[in-house]
């Protein structure tokens, strides 16, 4: 195989974020990714909107539009799939393009429920494809720095707090379509504070609830403290109600509602935002350990694109299926994230400290 020939279900903003790479040209992509682009061509585009789908058909030259995500799967000319649609449908099309042998790059979370989680892994395992989540902030540069830096940390601090309060009324606040803020925006910091933290969950206490919204099955409010497998400790706090323009006058460019902080032995670090900027800050030696800078605004000096990684998440996946490499961020990660979620709404729920 020499070219990843793709399909995409959802034609909505994410999918354009994604696809943007192929139209923006190599420069807001990463050098080693860069050769990968020529490599993707858009094949067939599905969403329930016609009139979006045609858009699209229009906007990445692609063969043919549909309503029908079937086409797709069972078109022997499509090697890989993009989905980027309602979070409850991200588990049977994902299980449905295993099936049919398509590689998958899907948008976060992977799954809802734990028994959707297994229902992945097993079908991963089965089908041999590549199967890939677009979790960003694995991409962004800040965090990159971060993890080389301080790869196995002792103390990891992650926020995921949000301003403002979600509306109701929005399809991912919805308890069966998205989940809630935590699960749909906030697993991008989990995902982020697990990258960060290399090591295992062992167990997580949480407490929180309902603060917020008036549905009680969309847990808004989570305080959470984690054992890590390999003696490490961390902290997770995540939710909505505000807290974005409190740290406005500090100098952090997104004002802070979300980063991941990580110590380890007098070395500590803070990856701001979806990781697109970083700080680092030591009280060791310089002979034991000198940080790279002690700020670097990323998005500022590269704009918020680059920074960010975004534009890498595309080429990474077809990278991984022409050179048949493991993924970034793989079912196990995508697992593990709504694993850890869902452990802590129910440590949250019921009082006691949840194991996995």
């Amino acid at each position: 195989m020499d070219k990843v020939r793709l399909g995409v279900i959802g034609c909505g903003h994410m999918a354009e974020v994604h696809l943007a790479a192929l139209l923006d040209g190599p420069e807001n992509v990463s050098e080693e990714l860069r050769q990968w682009l020529p490599q993707i061509e858009v094949r067939g585009l599905a969403d329930v909107n016609a009139e979006k789908a045609e858009t699209y058909l229009q906007t990445y030259n692609a063969e043919y539009a549909t309503t029908d995500p079937e086409d797709l799967f069972n078109d022997p000319d499509i090697d890989a799939v993009l989905i980027t649609t309602w979070h409850d449908t991200h588990a049977p099309y994902s299980l449905r393009a295993m099936e049919c042998g398509k590689h998958v790059l899907i948008e976060k979370p992977m799954a809802m429920t734990e028994e959707e989680c297994d229902d992945i892994l097993a079908a991963e395992e089965r089908s041999g494809v590549k199967y890939m989540i677009a979790f960003r902030c694995r991409f962004a540069k800040g965090a990159q720095d971060v993890k080389r830096e301080i790869p196995k940390p002792d103390n990891i601090i992650a926020h995921a707090r949000t301003g403002g309060i979600w509306p109701e009324t929005i399809w991912a606040q919805d308890p069966i379509k998205g989940g809630g803020q935590i699960l749909s925006q906030g697993c991008h910091v989990v995902d982020m504070m697990l990258y960060l933290a290399d090591a295992e969950p062992e167990s997580v206490y949480a407490t929180g609830g309902v603060f917020h919204h008036s549905h009680p099955d969309v847990i808004d409010t989570i305080n959470a403290a984690i054992r890590f497998k390999n003696g490490s400790v961390g902290a997770f706090m995540g939710g909505d109600g505000g807290v974005g323009g409190l740290l406005m006058h500090h100098p952090l460019p997104n004002k802070c509602p979300f980063f991941v902080m990580v110590i380890d032995k007098g070395r500590s670090a803070i990856a701001i935002d979806h990781g697109e900027d970083a700080r680092f800050e030591s009280c060791v030696p310089e002979e034991e350990w000198k940080a790279p800078y002690d700020s670097c605004e990323y998005g500022e000096k590269l704009g918020k694109s680059v920074a960010s990684g975004l534009p890498n998440i595309l080429p990474s996946f077809a990278m991984s299926i022409l050179k048949d490499e493991k993924p970034i961020a793989t079912a196990v990660d995508g697992a593990r994230t709504t694993r850890f979620i869902l452990r802590c709404f129910e440590s949250a729920r019921t009082g006691e400290v949840i194991t996995f």
